[in-house]
């Protein structure tokens, strides 16, 4: 899941309000509360609005690195990150059944991520990430450079 502790750094660093990152992500100020309560995981949408704006990587931003790195403001590549999600979980010969036992995901919503990837949530991403070792900056398609973490 999201890092909150560090996106509500960041917005005070940047001197602003929970209510000008909600109204900058179009969501409730109680749901941006909870982003950085870490009550409730973002959209893949939103991360990628907060990684843009605040200069840092998905891999800062889900606390799977403690390096600040940034690959440039970017967008996704969902059909780089369709075939990425398949890709990895067929590479390590997993099922999509085994990988949904594994990651405490229901079958069909595996195979839902990976034929609509823009329906992920923080939370998966970094699971995934984590999993499988790789960046989720990569699996994104936010960057070339294949990390292993």
């Amino acid at each position: 899941m999201q890092n909150g502790k560090l996106i509500a750094n960041l917005r005070t660093l940047k001197c602003l309000s929970q209510n000008d990152i909600a109204r900058m992500l179009q969501v409730s100020l109680s749901v941006y509360k909870q982003y950085e309560e870490e009550k409730r995981p973002m959209s893949i949408d939103d991360l990628n609005t907060i990684s843009n704006f605040f200069k840092v990587s998905f891999n800062t931003l889900l606390n799977l690195t403690s390096e600040k790195t940034f690959y440039g403001e970017s967008e996704i590549d969902y059909k780089y990150m369709r075939f990425s999600l398949r890709y990895f979980r067929r590479i390590n010969r997993i099922t999509q059944k085994e990988l949904g036992k594994a990651l405490k995901v229901s079958l069909p919503m595996i195979a839902r991520y990976e034929k609509h990837p823009e329906c992920i949530k923080a939370d998966y991403l970094y699971v995934f990430a984590r999993y499988f070792h790789i960046s989720a900056d990569y699996i994104c398609g936010k960057t070339l450079k294949k990390e292993v973490l």
